[in-house]
């Protein structure tokens, strides 16, 4: 499994760890990670909608923030439930000439449903990603995270 809970973390909210061997993985799975905190079983959750989102941060750490961000919003703004389907994100160093060398991007694809409490176990409703404890680097394997979700 590319995340796992993280327990002891927190008191009063959701904790996660999540990794990727790219960075594209670790934000896929972070975002499976919020997700599997709202509900059961992530995988019930079908491709039905689509939304694209585009975002940029002036570092990999907010950049993610952003996206599991972006989750939580589609959540409580039009009740879906969504997956990352597919996800590029373009360093700094990957910039071309005359836009700006400082900041990351992401245009991801996010896939799923709008929530069904008949087929969806809904577990807790998460209300944002917090900065407490947050952590995003890369490692040995790839790029890991630790997150503490607001519940």
């Amino acid at each position: 499994m590319p995340w796992r809970f993280l327990e002891g973390k927190t008191t009063a909210d959701a904790a996660f760890q999540a990794e990727g061997r790219t960075i594209e993985e670790l934000f896929a799975s972070a975002a499976e990670a919020v997700l599997g905190t709202m509900v059961a079983d992530p995988l019930a959750v079908a491709p039905r909608e689509e939304r694209t989102v585009t975002l940029s941060a002036e570092s990999a750490e907010m950049l993610l923030f952003e996206l599991l961000q972006a989750v939580i919003f589609h959540k409580d703004a039009e009740r879906l439930l969504l997956r990352v389907a597919a996800v590029s994100i373009e360093r700094p160093a990957d910039r071309r000439a005359g836009r700006t060398p400082s900041a990351w991007s992401c245009t991801a694809t996010l896939r799923g449903e709008r929530v069904d409490p008949r087929r969806h176990e809904l577990l807790t409703d998460v209300k944002a990603v917090t900065l407490q404890g947050y952590r995003v680097a890369p490692t040995s394997g790839g790029w890991e995270a630790e997150v503490v979700l607001d519940v």
